[in-house]
């Protein structure tokens, strides 16, 4: 991923804000024949206390047509993408002065390469549903737990499905949130999309350059 030095981001929290937030990735393999696969997958974060190596967890169909290229190679890409939006050139106060501006697109993206194990194991499989059915529905005043299903219903399920572990090997992340520009013309954006309902990516501006 290419990424201007203003707009790298080292920070582990900052990375790992974005995969919790947004935990839809998107795989990528190569397949026998040298053209890339992809699927999109939800994951979440599990981070050994003992060694402090960092996973990635999922779960996908054994039906699914990437599995062969799953199980062939072991380094896989993973990526994972904050919500983003177009900017408008009318957003930068100082276009009204100079008409030297042009739109642009501010998202933030992280990169993950990672050592892959398929787990297909019974145990392995059900805690992580339970672990991820669980984050999911923490805010939720009638939680749904997967022991709510009859038990053969949930082993039947849960035949159709295997686990992924990733270990988290690095790591490359982009904020393209304004940092090339000026105080001005950041005030000018955050309160540009703040007025046009987008109080998310308002945010994503504000906080990126806090420093400015």
């Amino acid at each position: 991923m290419y990424i201007p030095q203003k707009f790298n981001v080292d920070d582990w929290s900052a990375q790992e804000h974005l995969i919790k937030s947004y935990p839809l990735g998107t795989i990528v393999t190569i397949d026998e024949n040298g053209a890339p696969i992809a699927n999109h997958f939800p994951f979440f974060l599990h981070v050994d206390e003992q060694s402090g190596k960092k996973y990635l967890h999922a779960h996908v169909a054994k039906r699914n047509h990437q599995i062969p290229s799953l199980t062939a190679n072991d380094n896989v890409l993973v990526i994972f993408q904050s919500p983003s939006t177009y900017i408008l050139p009318s957003y930068y106060p100082e276009k009204a002065r100079t008409h030297k501006f042009v739109p642009t697109w501010d998202f933030a993206s992280l990169h993950i390469t990672g050592k892959l194990r398929i787990i297909d194991d019974f145990d392995f499989v059900r805690a992580q549903l339970n672990h991820f059915t669980d984050q999911n529905e923490a805010e939720r005043e009638d939680k749904w737990k997967v022991d709510d299903a009859p038990e053969n219903y949930l082993k039947i399920m849960q035949k159709a499905i295997t686990g992924l572990e990733i270990e988290i090997v690095d790591t490359k992340c982009k904020y393209k949130f304004e940092q090339k520009e000026t105080r001005e013309n950041v005030d000018g954006v955050i309160a540009g999309l703040a007025s046009d309902g987008k109080e998310v990516l308002s945010e994503y501006v504000k906080n990126a350059n806090e420093g400015l």
